[in-house]
C-alpha cells in the first residue's frame, strides 16, 4: 500500500503565505525598476552616501553565493530558491518600510547567506525554516567573523527571523534571539581589561607628533591637501565625510556676544570667532562649527591652502556646466569640435611627457580611436566627452552645485604612479586620506616616506579607524587638551603649559591621585584616604579617582561614564569641584563670578519681596551658588594652604 503523506494546513498556509509576500514585494517600488528575478540588482537609493565617501557610487545588491577565491561578479553564483526569492523580498520590503544606506542591506544579505548555507537539508525553502537552522547560522558566522561582525550578523539573523514571523512564512514561529554576545560588553566596559583595549584603538602619542610635524614639513600640494584635512579634522572633530562635503565658501566669521554684549581681549578690542559653514545631514541647512581659539590660524591656514590647491578643478567643474562640450584644458576647449588629434598630441594635452602616454591613455579611457594620416587620432568631442564622463553627478537635491564644493580635484591626482587629468573632476574621498596614513604595498604612508617612526624604533602602524577613535575620544571629553592646543598650534615646548593643563581626563586623575597618595589634597575625600588602612588606598584613590577634567574655576572629579551630572552647570556647589590653590585664573574666574551671583541674587530678592511667582527659588539657587564661590575665593586666600594644593571644600 503507498502511502502519501500530505502537506499539513499550517505548510499549506506557509507556502500560500510566502508566495503572497513575494508577490506584494514585487509590485512595491522602492529601488526603482529593478529586474526582481535578478541575482544582482542595480538599486535606486533615497538615503545615499555623501559624494566624498569612497563607496558613493556603489548601487549594487548581490543576491548570490561568493566562490572560494572569487572577485567581483564572475566569481558569483546566484542564491537557491525560493530563498532567493524570499531575501529579495525582505530587503525591498525593508527599504520600503523605510530608507536605508546601501550597506546595511548588503549587511542583512550577509547574513542571509549564512543563513542560506545552512538551508541545503530543508531544499533553501523558508517555510521549513526552525529556530535551529538560523542558530547555526548564527554559530558559523562566530566562526568566520571577527566578535564584533558576528555580533552585527547575530542581529540580522534576528531581523530575518522577525519578517518570518510576522507574514506567517515558517511552519513554526521562529522567535530567534541573538546567541552571539555583544564583544566587551557593559559588564566589563570599566575594568583594566576594557580600558587597555580601548587605548589599542587609539593612536600612539609618537604617531600624533609625527602628523603634526608633518604639518610643516610636507612641500608637494598632494600631501599638503591631505594633512590640512586631518589639521581640519583635529580642529573641528567632523566626521570625514561632513567635513569633505563642505562648500568653498565656508568660512564664517561674526563678533562675539556673552550676556548680550561683545566680548572683548585684553586690549579691549572686540573679539571675532571663526567658524566653518557644513551640512550635519543631507538637506539639513548649513551651521557653522566654531573653531577653539587657540586653533584658529591652524583652521584658516588649512583652508586658504586647500582653496588654492582646489580651485583650478572648481573652475574646470564650472566650465563643464556652462559648456554643452569640452574641457578646460588648452585644446579642448574651443574650435571644432571633430577636430582629429592624433594621440601623443593628446598626451601632451594632458601634460603626459612620455610619446605613447597619450594612446595608452585613450584606450584605458575607452576614448574612440581612428587611423588618420598621423597615427591614432581622437575627435576633441570625444576626448573630452570621456573626460567629463568621470565627472560626478550631484544629487538633484544637493543644496551645492559641484562647483560650489570645496574639495574637487583632478583624477588620478593623489595616485603616486599616474598623471593627474587636467580638466577633470572627482571628490577627494575618504578611502583617499585613509590610504594617506595606511599606505599600502607600491603606496608607502606619509610616515614611511618621511622616515617616521615609533619611539621603539618600529614603523608607525596607523589607520584611519585610529584616528576616528582619537577624534571621538576627544569629542567625549569634551573637546581638546592644551596638550593637543600646542601639539597642533606648532609650539615649540608644552612644558611651558601650566602643570594640569595640558592632560586629558586619565592623566589628570592620575595626577590628581599622585596628589592625594602624596598628602598634598585637602577635604572629605583626602580625609577619608587617610582613614583607610594602608594595602586599601590603592584602591580606593583609583576608584575614587577615575576621571577628572578642569572647570572656569577649578576641577571636577565627577566620572561621567558611571553616571550623569546631576550639578550641570552649578559647580560651586558641588562636593566633586576642587580648587588648585594659588592658581590666577581659577581665582579670578571666581571672584568675577562672585561678582555677577552677588548681583544676580540682588534681583532675584526684590522680585522675591513683591512675591514674583518663582523668585524664592531663584534667591535660593543664588545663596547656594554665592556660598560655594565665596568659599572657593577664601581658599585662594587663605596663606595657610600652600600654593598648588588641591582642596574639595566641604559643603555644609
Amino acid at each position: 500500500m503507498n502511502i502519501h503523506v500530505l502537506p499539513s494546513a499550517r505548510h499549506l498556509d506557509a507556502q500560500t503565505n510566502l508566495e503572497n509576500f513575494i508577490a506584494k514585494a514585487r509590485a512595491l517600488t522602492a529601488f526603482g525598476a529593478v529586474d526582481f528575478d535578478a541575482p544582482i540588482w542595480a538599486v535606486t537609493l533615497i538615503k545615499q552616501k555623501r559624494a566624498s565617501s569612497g563607496r558613493s557610487g556603489v548601487n549594487r545588491l548581490y543576491f548570490t553565493e561568493v566562490l572560494a577565491g572569487g572577485r567581483g561578479e564572475d566569481g558569483r553564483v546566484p542564491l537557491h530558491e525560493p530563498f532567493a526569492s524570499f531575501l529579495k523580498a525582505v530587503v525591498r520590503s525593508r527599504e520600503s518600510d523605510g530608507a536605508k544606506h546601501l550597506d546595511d542591506h548588503a549587511a542583512l544579505i550577509a547574513a542571509a547567506r549564512f543563513l542560506h548555507e545552512e538551508m541545503a537539508e530543508i531544499g533553501f525553502d523558508p517555510c521549513s525554516l526552525d529556530p535551529d537552522t538560523f542558530y547555526r547560522a548564527a554559530i558559523a558566522a562566530k566562526k568566520a567573523q571577527s566578535a564584533s561582525t558576528a555580533y552585527s550578523t547575530g542581529k540580522k539573523l534576528v531581523e530575518i527571523a522577525g519578517w518570518v514571523d510576522r507574514f506567517g512564512v515558517g511552519r513554526t514561529r521562529i522567535e530567534f534571539r541573538n546567541p552571539i554576545k555583544r564583544p566587551d560588553g557593559t559588564e566589563g566596559r570599566l575594568d583594566a581589561a576594557a580600558r587597555e583595549r580601548r587605548e589599542e584603538k587609539l593612536p600612539t602619542d609618537a604617531s600624533l607628533n609625527a602628523l603634526a610635524r608633518l604639518a610643516n614639513l610636507v612641500t608637494e600640494d598632494v600631501d599638503i591637501l591631505r594633512i590640512r584635512v586631518i589639521e581640519l579634522l583635529v580642529c573641528g572633530g567632523w566626521r570625514i565625510n561632513e567635513l569633505l562635503s563642505i562648500p568653498a565658501n565656508c568660512e564664517v566669521e561674526e563678533a562675539a556676544y556673552r550676556d548680550g554684549k561683545p566680548v572683548l581681549d585684553d586690549k579691549g578690542d572686540p573679539v571675532v570667532r571663526y567658524g566653518i559653514r557644513y551640512w550635519a545631514e543631507k538637506g539639513a541647512p548649513p551651521a557653522p562649527k566654531w573653531i577653539p581659539s587657540a586653533l584658529v590660524d591652524v583652521a584658516r591656514r588649512a583652508i586658504a591652502d586647500i582653496r588654492r590647491i582646489t580651485e583650478p578643478t572648481r573652475e574646470a567643474a564650472a566650465y563643464a556646466a556652462r559648456h554643452p562640450w569640452g574641457v578646460k584644458v588648452e585644446g579642448l576647449d574651443d574650435g571644432d569640435p571633430e577636430c582629429l588629434i592624433e594621440c601623443s598630441a593628446v598626451g601632451a594635452l594632458l601634460g603626459m611627457t612620455h610619446r605613447t602616454s597619450g594612446l595608452q591613455w585613450c584606450r584605458s579611457w575607452s576614448v574612440p580611436l581612428v587611423q588618420s594620416a598621423v597615427g591614432m587620432s581622437a575627435t576633441r568631442r570625444d576626448v573630452s566627452r570621456v573626460i567629463r564622463r568621470e565627472m560626478p553627478q550631484v544629487p538633484p537635491d544637493s543644496p551645492l552645485r559641484l562647483d560650489e564644493h570645496l574639495f574637487l580635484i583632478p583624477q588620478n591626482f593623489t595616485h603616486p604612479g599616474r598623471t593627474s587629468i587636467p580638466g577633470s573632476v572627482r571628490f577627494l574621498t575618504d578611502g583617499m586620506i585613509g590610504l594617506f596614513i595606511t599606505g599600502k604595498e607600491g603606496a608607502p604612508s606619509i610616515f614611511e616616506r618621511f622616515g617616521m617612526v615609533e619611539d621603539d624604533g618600529s614603523p608607525i602602524r596607523m589607520n584611519s579607524h585610529q584616528l576616528r577613535h582619537w577624534l571621538n575620544t576627544l569629542a567625549q571629553a569634551g573637546g581638546m587638551s592644551q596638550m593637543e592646543i600646542a601639539r597642533w598650534s606648532g609650539r615649540k615646548d608644552v612644558r611651558q603649559n601650566a602643570a594640569y593643563d595640558h592632560v586629558s581626563g586619565a592623566e589628570l586623575a592620575g595626577k590628581v591621585r599622585k596628589l592625594v597618595e602624596n598628602g598634598e589634597m585637602r577635604g572629605p575625600l583626602a580625609e577619608a584616604h587617610e582613614r583607610l588602612p594602608p594595602r586599601d588606598r590603592a584602591s580606593f584613590r583609583q576608584t575614587q579617582i577615575a576621571t577628572a577634567h578642569l572647570t572656569e574655576i577649578g576641577l571636577c572629579l565627577h566620572d561621567w561614564s558611571l553616571l550623569p551630572c546631576t550639578k550641570h552647570g552649578s559647580c560651586p556647589d558641588c562636593t566633586e569641584h576642587c580648587v588648585k590653590k594659588g592658581d590666577a585664573g581659577q581665582c579670578g574666574a571666581a571672584e568675577r563670578l562672585l561678582a555677577e551671583t552677588n548681583a544676580l541674587l540682588e534681583s532675584a530678592a526684590v522680585e522675591a519681596d513683591e512675591r514674583t511667582y518663582g523668585a524664592a527659588r531663584w534667591v535660593e539657587a543664588h545663596r547656594r551658588t554665592a556660598r560655594g564661590l565665596e568659599a572657593i575665593v577664601a581658599v585662594h586666600h587663605d596663606p595657610s594652604i600652600p600654593n598648588g594644593t588641591l582642596v574639595q571644600i566641604a559643603r555644609p
